[in-house]
């Protein structure tokens, strides 16, 4: 058939429409996800951001140990429970297999490592019973899963009734970090571990801190701590153990 001049200005239009189509969707498919497209196999460029996006604690500061007292001595004397924020009984329990943090087993989580787990008492968990964060209020501490704490053991046991108390009794231990990995539950716990924010226990404290493995020498004595970031050694086995994020 014999094209007109029209047709043939017509058919170069649309050929080259066609091949213009093509070569945008060919530099679209290479954006998406920046493959490398060498030996026909996509594989993500180096440039990808390889963080896991289940890590929430990623964006953190590093724990640096210079941030402990690492004397015994009272460095600070101002208003508070002996410099921190807040006091509680304590007790210990060993070691749980499958923790309410995501079912981890406690020593393993800081085994090797200068951390000492703990399962705080119900009120200090924003809920009940697994993989809860931090609530507390009303005088209770909010420490829930895996939050962490820098703190020193005091000379006395079994409760206190003022922060004056807790400064005038001195302290028992060099300061050290906590990690919970477990809940305290109240019932079963009733004399330790209140159920509710703003309650305490049958010794009168708020917060009740129930240890894996306490210092040596350290037996239910009352317990002096300030919130802090968790340690990212201690941040990175977690997220490999716990369930909580998976």
């Amino acid at each position: 058939k014999l094209l007109c001049p029209q047709d043939e200005l017509h058919l170069i239009r649309m050929c080259a429409a066609r091949l213009l189509s093509i070569s945008l969707l060919t530099v679209a498919s290479a954006r998406l996800g920046s493959p490398n497209a060498s030996n026909g196999t996509a594989q993500w460029s180096n440039d990808t951001d390889t963080r896991s996006a289940l890590d929430p604690f990623d964006d953190f500061d590093d724990f640096e140990f210079s941030e402990l007292e690492m004397n015994n001595t009272r460095a600070y004397t101002g208003s508070g429970y002996a410099g921190y924020a807040a006091y509680a009984t304590t007790t210990r329990y060993g070691d749980a297999k499958a923790a309410a943090c995501g079912g981890m087993h406690t020593g393993a989580l800081i085994g090797g490592l200068p951390y000492y787990s703990v399962a705080s008492a119900q009120s200090m968990w924003k809920g009940c019973c697994w993989c809860q964060g931090s609530g507390g209020g009303r005088g209770t501490m909010g420490l829930g899963c895996f939050s962490c704490a820098k703190g020193r053991f005091l000379r006395t046991t079994n409760g206190v009734d003022s922060p004056s108390s807790a400064y005038r009794s001195g302290f028992a231990s060099k300061e050290i970090v906590i990690v919970v990995a477990d809940l305290c539950p109240h019932r079963g716990n009733e004399r330790w571990c209140p159920q509710w924010p703003g309650q305490r226990n049958q010794y009168g404290a708020h917060n009740h801190l129930d240890f894996s493995h306490p210092p040596h020498g350290i037996d239910n004595n009352n317990f002096v701590f300030t919130p802090i970031r968790c340690p990212r050694d201690l941040r990175q086995r977690y997220q490999q153990m716990s369930r909580c994020h998976r």
